[in-house]
């Protein structure tokens, strides 16, 4: 676990890309009812909210 917590890809991903305020970038996550869900749709339209986790 040592060598994976130091190494330059664990770093770069624990490296914030965006500051606070800044946009997000564009994506498309799957819905529930297997559609498909684009952030772009909610631009300036209303605030969205991200909730990432683990089930396991």
């Amino acid at each position: 676990m040592e060598d994976v917590l130091s190494s330059a890809f664990h770093r770069d991903l624990m490296t914030a890309k965006l500051a606070p305020g800044e946009p997000a970038f564009l994506f498309e996550l799957p819905t529930p009812d297997g559609d498909r869900a684009a952030i772009g749709e909610f631009v300036g339209v209303r605030p969205v909210a991200l909730v990432f986790g683990s089930y396991t």
